[in-house]
C-alpha cells in the first residue's frame, strides 16, 4: 500500500498548495506568479539530478521535453489566470475535465483504443460538467455566466494544450522509457527557460514596470514554499507510479483532489452553491476513474 500513501499524501500537498496559490494571486498578477513558480521549481529540482537515472537520455529526448515544456508553460499560466479570476470550487471540477481531453487526444494522435467503460466514463464526465454549468437548463451560472467568456477561453485553452502537454508526456515517459524524475528535471529547466527568456525580452523593450518588482519582492517566499509542495507531490505521485501494480488507480485517487478544492473553496473563501458543485465533482470523478481505470 506504499503507493496509496504516496498518493494520498501529494494529494493533501495539491490542495494545500492551490489554497496558497489563490491566496497569492488575490494581490500578485498571474505572469510574475508564473514565472517565480516556474524558476522557484527548477531550482529545487536541482537535487533531484543525483537521484534520477538519465541512462535513456540522448539529444533527440532532450528535443523532445524541450517540445513538451512550451505547452506546459503556456498551461501553467492559464491555470493561474483561471484560478484568480474564478472560484474555486467552480474551476476544479471543470479542469478536472483534463483526462476526457487526454483519452480523445490519444485516440487521434496515438490510435490508443477506447473501450465501452471509457465511453461511459466520458458521458458522465459530460453528465457532470452539464450538471455543473446548467442552472435553470440555461448556460447563466458558474464560469457561463455574463461578462465571464474570456475565462471560459482561458480553460479551454488550457485544457487544449494541457492534453498536447500530456501526450507528451505519455510519448517521452513511456514510449522511450525516460525516468520520471530525469523528465522532471529536464521539463522544469526549459520552463524557466522559456519564462527567463520572456522576461528578457520585456526587459529588453523596457516593460518591466516598478509595480512588478514590487510583486515579486512581496510574493516570492510564498511562492518559492508552493513550488517546495509542487516538487514535492510531483516527485510523491511519480515514485506512486513506479511501485504500484496499477497506474490508473494512482491516478483516479491523484484526481481526488478536485472535489477536495470544492470544499477548501466554500471553507477558505466563502464560495456559493458547494452542495451543487460536490455533486458535479463526484459525477466528474466517477467518468475519470472509468478512463483512467480501464
Amino acid at each position: 500500500m506504499t503507493w496509496f500513501f504516496l498518493t494520498i499524501t501529494a494529494v493533501l500537498f495539491i490542495v494545500i498548495e492551490t489554497v496558497l496559490e489563490k491566496k497569492t494571486l488575490f494581490q500578485a498578477r498571474s505572469l510574475e506568479f508564473a514565472a517565480l513558480f516556474a524558476f522557484s521549481n527548477a531550482l529545487i529540482s536541482i537535487p533531484l539530478v543525483f537521484m534520477a537515472d538519465f541512462a535513456q537520455i540522448n539529444p533527440f529526448v532532450i528535443g523532445i521535453i524541450f517540445l513538451a515544456s512550451l505547452p506546459s508553460a503556456g498551461a501553467s499560466l492559464l491555470v493561474f489566470k483561471t484560478i484568480k479570476h474564478n472560484q474555486l470550487s467552480e474551476t476544479a471540477p471543470i479542469l478536472a475535465l483534463m483526462p476526457l481531453v487526454v483519452t480523445i487526444f490519444a485516440y487521434i494522435a496515438l490510435g490508443e483504443k477506447m473501450t465501452g467503460i471509457q465511453l461511459l466514463g466520458v458521458l458522465l464526465i459530460v453528465g457532470g460538467m452539464i450538471f455543473l454549468e446548467l442552472k435553470n437548463f440555461k448556460l447563466n451560472c458558474g464560469i457561463f455566466r455574463e461578462g465571464r467568456s474570456k475565462y471560459v477561453y482561458y480553460i479551454l485553452l488550457y485544457l487544449l494544450i494541457g492534453g498536447i502537454s500530456a501526450i507528451f508526456d505519455r510519448i517521452i515517459l513511456f514510449r522511450y522509457q525516460v525516468n520520471p524524475l530525469a523528465y522532471l528535471v529536464f521539463i522544469q529547466f526549459f520552463i524557466a527557460v522559456s519564462y527567463a527568456t520572456f522576461f528578457a525580452y520585456r526587459l529588453y523593450k523596457r516593460q518591466i514596470t516598478g509595480e512588478m518588482k514590487k510583486d515579486v519582492k512581496q510574493s516570492w517566499k510564498i511562492i518559492f514554499f508552493i513550488s517546495l509542495l509542487t516538487v514535492a507531490h510531483r516527485y510523491m505521485y511519480a515514485s506512486a507510479i513506479q511501485v504500484a501494480a496499477s497506474i490508473g488507480m494512482v491516478i483516479a485517487i491523484y484526481k481526488m483532489s478536485s472535489l477536495f478544492h470544492v470544499f477548501t473553496g466554500g471553507k477558505f473563501f466563502a464560495e456559493d452553491g458547494i452542495f451543487r458543485k460536490v455533486v458535479a465533482s463526484v459525477i466528474i470523478l466517477g467518468g475519470t476513474i472509468m478512463l483512467v481505470i480501464s
